[in-house]
């Protein structure tokens, strides 16, 4: 059976508050302990404190995602609801951090500056809400091309949720300026995921660690940079 496009989109935007809000009650409850100082001598921007554009850049999903929906560009792929693929998932989460990756660093070449990337990395530490730091070029590279790309890839409509949602849970916890316990436990080490230990290492090294999801990406690309060997990471000279 299948819906209105504006059932699947609402949906979808619905699930996409979740990593956000989520990861802030999150540690709003547990007191989350902040592990990093201050390490990085550029110059205050004046924006650490300040929230980003919201306006701007959720007029801008909305628009790009529902006209994803109302156009049909995945209908083939993403209109089944009743059953879910973990193969698909896996598959669209390794493959849309290859691309992010790629993507990623372009944005750091002479020819990507146009994205201006440069604006996320002003944050002199990157925090849960500096991850919504983003030009509008960049937002648009940077998550919604990927999402489209990834979008053909034959799955079901909830696979693609679950997609969004736990990639987007891990980019957020990659700037969440807390050391939360599970990223040191064995699973999430044998996933090969990003930390925000590793992602921290981009912000102080912007030339290593452009993957958000998967460290493998990197060290396929001879880019990965282990945060036990990075002054500020676990020791403070």
């Amino acid at each position: 059976m299948e819906y209105p496009w504006y059932i699947y989109c609402s949906i979808e935007m619905l699930l996409m508050t979740i990593p956000y809000y989520g990861i802030n009650l999150y540690d709003y409850l547990t007191k989350s302990k902040p592990w990093r100082r201050e390490i990085q001598k550029r110059k205050p921007q004046g924006i650490e404190l300040k929230e980003a554009s919201v306006l701007s850049h959720s007029i801008t999903h909305l628009l790009i995602r529902s006209s994803v929906w109302y156009f049909h560009f995945h209908h083939s792929t993403m209109s089944n609801m009743n059953s879910i693929s973990l193969v698909s998932f896996l598959l669209k989460m390794i493959l849309y951090d290859g691309l992010g990756a790629v993507f990623h660093q372009y944005q750091h070449s002479s020819y990507g500056r146009v994205f201006n990337h440069l604006k996320h990395h002003q944050l002199r530490t990157p925090t849960l809400a500096s991850s919504a730091y983003l030009s509008l070029g960049e937002l648009v590279l940077s998550n919604h091309i990927g999402w489209i790309i990834i979008g053909f890839i034959p799955g079901s409509f909830w696979d693609h949720c679950l997609f969004l949602v736990i990639s987007s849970l891990i980019k957020r916890l990659c700037h969440s300026n807390y050391d939360h316990p599970w990223e040191s436990t064995k699973v999430y080490r044998w996933l090969r995921l990003v930390g925000s230990h590793e992602h921290h290492v981009h912000h102080l090294h912007p030339n290593k660690n452009f993957a958000d999801l998967f460290i493998f990406w990197d060290q396929l690309f001879g880019t990965f940079l282990d945060p036990k060997y990075v002054n500020g990471i676990y020791n403070y000279d």
